[in-house]
């Protein structure tokens, strides 16, 4: 509220001799002090209506949103790749079989000479593997690259003929495998048994390449052990059975051989994981969201008293999920702490996480967190999920406003639960996203905005000798506000300071657009007066009407009265 300066003139001129006085005659015992008394002079003052946006102006934090004043940041966000290394399962296969085979000679006038008939024991291998990452929490498949071979070697075989074939052979190879080469065999994942059609061979060597591209962990029997993040187990490789045939045509010399050595190595790859199916949880870190700096708001917002308690305040958030291509969902809490010198208050939600979701067909998911769901949202957030927040109108409240909001995510992570194919050891993406805060300034119950202006400029040689024992401002207002006003006056002297020696009967007005009296009474004794200092406590009702800048402050019939003596030696 700004009332212009008043001019105390003329009083002086009543007190002013124009005769001549003879040089001879001494004066010094005549009282040559005046004093005219001044009984409730009214001084001429005219104010203009005082509009909202001339005390309250827009600037990078305080902008008119659909006509109504609002506390705006905006901002973005991201996290660090979402990454879950890859990890080795290492192999041990059985050692090399050594041992003799006999021939079996067919009836005569079979194209088939005889056979060898492969009885192998059973031989066993491993698969383990250890360092895990914690972020797996249990494994049902994993993708990577396996290869299993058998080479066998029949010592002998060429002196007595051309070529063999190995006939009707059945492998146990581990179970749930993924088979994508074997020779024309057929797999059973479930027993883990490879059978395959007629495999020949013209020398004494033969090998046989199984690969498969994924092992099915529970159909294997491994289970991974959580505490030691490791994986332990065996089971049967071997060649189970199988024929040796040599035809007739093929021997040598036509002598059929007795008896042979038949040597049988076994090799299963270690194999990096490149895919992962099962269950994970995964902390999401390297998310830091920039300081809300408050320091530039309008000084009627940052006076020292003031006490802000926001009535519908709103944060919305857009954040883009990468992972829901593996329908993973994450969850976050949000907290926002409020800087005021030493004080550091934290804020957070009500529930611990909200969840953000993978079943948008474009992966971006808002959100709106505030004390209650607002009836209009920002077009871009008009389907955001409500999260509760009831304190976050308080962030903003204490002995005058926060100098910055920290935002803070609490435990964004990707929680426990299953995923399919999942990559590993590559970066997948970042979590990211953009934040809009958005605070209507609609005050509720008890927030109160302390506004002060000094009127300095009456240090006039006419006050210098003025001493007021009384002064009155009286006016009718009108105001829009949606608060109450406490309306007090202080003197002032020409340094500034308040002069304390008198006695101050402010005026209150109500939340009301009716017109409304008030009188400010001042009594005591004022010398020197300089300027008036001007304070209104602005105080919140219940009804968290937001303030807009078309709200006016009408004041009319504004008499202010001084009473007291002018005193000056002539």
């Amino acid at each position: 509220m700004t009332f212009k300066h008043f001019w105390l003139t003329g009083v002086s001129a009543a007190c002013i001799f124009s005769s001549c006085v003879d040089d001879n005659y001494d004066l010094s015992d005549i009282d040559t002090t005046v004093r005219v008394n001044v009984n409730d002079l009214t001084v001429p003052v005219n104010l203009d209506d005082i509009l909202l946006s001339s005390i309250i102006e827009e600037g990078d934090r305080i902008k008119v949103v659909n006509g109504e004043y609002a506390v705006t940041e905006d901002g973005k966000f991201e996290s660090k790749e979402v990454e879950i290394p890859t990890f080795t399962v290492r192999a041990t296969s059985p050692k090399a079989t050594e041992f003799n085979i006999v021939f079996i000679p067919a009836a005569i006038g079979l194209l088939d000479a005889g056979h060898f008939d492969i009885n192998c024991p059973e031989q066993k291998f491993s698969f383990s593997a250890t360092e895990i990452p914690s972020e797996i929490v249990s494994i049902d498949r994993i993708g990577g690259e396996i290869e299993l071979r058998f080479d066998f070697s029949l010592k002998g075989i060429n002196a007595v003929a051309r070529k063999i074939e190995f006939r009707d052979l059945e492998f146990q190879l581990p179970k749930g495998l993924n088979i994508t080469e074997a020779n024309g065999g057929s797999y059973d994942a479930t027993t883990g048994i490879l059978t395959m059609p007629e495999q020949t061979t013209s020398g004494e060597e033969l090998s046989i390449v199984i690969k498969a591209n994924e092992v099915d962990f529970k159909t294997l029997g491994a289970e991974l052990d959580y505490d030691k993040h490791s994986v332990d187990i065996s089971g049967n490789f071997y060649v189970r059975s199988g024929k040796i045939s040599i035809k007739r045509e093929d021997l040598i010399g036509g002598t059929t051989p007795t008896a042979l050595k038949l040597i049988i190595s076994y090799n299963i790859s270690d194999f990096t994981l490149s895919t992962f199916t099962g269950k994970i949880k995964y902390d999401i870190t390297g998310v830091n969201i920039s300081d809300v700096d408050l320091s530039d708001l309008p000084d009627v917002l940052n006076q020292k008293g003031t006490d802000i308690r926001l009535a519908n305040p709103q944060i919305y958030l857009s954040v883009t999920n990468p992972l829901q291509k593996y329908k993973l969902t994450a969850n976050t809490g949000l907290t926002i702490t409020s800087n005021n010198g030493d004080q550091h208050t934290p804020y957070s939600i009500d529930e611990p996480y909200f969840t953000i979701g993978n079943g948008n067909a474009d992966g971006v998911y808002t959100f709106c967190l505030a004390p209650s769901n607002p009836t209009q949202k920002p077009e871009d957030f008009k389907n955001a999920e409500f999260v509760k927040f009831s304190t976050l109108g308080n962030i903003l409240s204490g002995d005058g406003l926060p100098q910055s909001l920290s935002f803070k995510l609490d435990n964004p992570c990707l929680p426990e639960q299953q995923v399919e194919n999942l990559v590993l050891g590559t970066g997948i993406a970042e979590i990211s996203g953009k934040y809009s805060f958005l605070a209507p300034i609609a005050l509720s119950n008890g927030s109160k905005i302390v506004y002060s202006e000094k009127i300095d400029d009456w240090d006039t040689e006419d006050l210098e000798y003025m001493t007021i024992t009384k002064l009155d401002v009286k006016a009718t207002i009108t105001s829009e506000l949606p608060m109450a006003l406490d309306i007090t006056a202080y003197p002032i002297d020409k340094d500034g300071n308040q002069i304390n020696n008198v006695e101050i009967v402010g005026a209150k007005l109500a939340a009301s657009s009716q017109p409304q009296e008030i009188n400010i009474h001042i009594t005591g004794e004022i010398n020197k007066l300089a300027g008036i200092e001007f304070e209104a406590v602005a105080t919140a009702g219940e009804d968290g009407r937001v303030l807009r800048p078309d709200m006016t402050i009408k004041v009319s019939k504004l008499r202010p009265t001084v009473s007291g003596y002018y005193e000056k030696e002539l």
